[in-house]
């Protein structure tokens, strides 16, 4: 029997705006991820401890 598993990673680019230079970090998140799990992998990329503003964009759209 072969069992098959799913790893589909999507590769995000983060860009923090209006700051000069450019703040960015490319991100690699599975398929499963939920927006709580981006909310925590942010966290921890860019260096922050929860207290940052910040606003989801999906195709261009604004969420939260």
């Amino acid at each position: 029997m072969s069992l098959t598993t799913d790893c589909t990673i999507y590769q995000l680019k983060v860009i923090l705006l209006g700051i000069s230079p450019m703040i960015w970090r490319r991100l690699l998140v599975y398929r499963e991820s939920t927006i709580a799990d981006l909310h925590h992998i942010l966290q921890i990329t860019m260096g922050w401890t929860d207290t940052h503003l910040h606003r989801f964009r999906i195709q261009g759209s604004g969420m939260g």
